[in-house]
């Protein structure tokens, strides 16, 4: 018994039924180009190229209307039949294979040499196989490449069916497995964890009790520097000899005062305006001692 494709029927006349479809696929074949070259007949193809005339056109449609044809197809028969005389067309191979190869330069040479068919081991053109050859997506995917395309081509469509996809995928322990040895694919995901921890940390500071922590956090902080300073200079001075100092010593005192006191105007200023800008000069000041 030889099975189909199709999965839940099996025939024994498998192969009588290959011959007949095949034999019908000739004669619609021979029915396609035969239109095809009644067009051409019609409306010959133009010298160097040249488009038809409108009225060729109108001629062809007409034409197509009458017996009962769509004239885009009607067109399209004449046009595969002018890239195939009838000696190069090869008899075995169906119409849509050569409408395929139409435009191809070399098609002459590459519709007499076939590749395998897997399924049988023949050499011969399937409209897959033909779409394969000019980087066209086959109808049914068989390569590696070609089922992961086939995915991707599904989930850019739609989200939704994106995170289905990839929540099925990561139930399987395998899977997993094989995905986290991936580097790229770690930093993707930590990275999509950190903006996803960022934003929610956003979100938990503009509840009010959340806002208040943070106030009160902040306020204590700068008191708590204005504090040191001030509890420091409480305690230190008395014990020194300040008025003793020769003037360079006095001096390089008075730099450091100077820096505290620009550093509380500029609190004062942040308190104000929001603003914690600060320009060169001052980053210098500040950040020297």
């Amino acid at each position: 018994m030889t099975s189909t494709l199709v999965t839940e029927s099996r025939t024994d006349n498998w192969q009588e039924l290959i011959t007949r479809g095949r034999r019908l696929v000739n004669s619609e074949t021979t029915a396609q180009f035969a239109l095809g070259d009644l067009a051409l007949e019609m409306v010959p193809v133009p010298p160097n190229g040249k488009r038809p005339l409108a009225k060729d056109y109108r001629l062809l449609a007409n034409y197509a209307d009458e017996i009962g044809l769509e004239a885009e197809r009607f067109e399209e028969y004449r046009r595969v039949s002018a890239a195939w005389p009838k000696a190069r067309r090869a008899k075995k191979v169906c119409w849509t294979v050569h409408a395929v190869f139409s435009s191809r330069s070399d098609r002459f040479d590459l519709i007499t040499n076939p590749p395998v068919y897997r399924r049988t081991g023949e050499r011969m053109w399937t409209c897959d196989s033909a779409n394969r050859e000019l980087g066209r997506k086959p109808r049914v995917a068989e390569t590696h490449n070609e089922k992961v395309r086939q995915v991707e081509d599904l989930i850019e469509e739609d989200d939704e069916i994106a995170v289905a996809v990839v929540e099925r995928a990561m139930n399987r322990r395998s899977v997993v497995e094989r995905v986290v040895d991936k580097p790229e694919v770690r930093e993707t995901f930590n990275r999509a964890q950190t903006a996803r921890i960022s934003r929610a940390r956003e979100q938990t500071k503009k509840h009010p009790e959340v806002r208040r922590l943070d106030e009160n956090r902040e306020v204590l902080m700068v008191l708590g520097l204005c504090s040191s300073f001030a509890h420091g200079i409480g305690k230190t001075l008395p014990s020194l000899h300040l008025a003793e100092l020769s003037e360079d010593a006095k001096d390089s005192i008075r730099e450091g005062l100077g820096r505290v006191s620009a550093a509380i105007e500029w609190t004062e200023h942040v308190l104000q305006t929001g603003s914690t800008d600060m320009d060169a000069a001052l980053e210098k000041l500040l950040s020297e001692g």
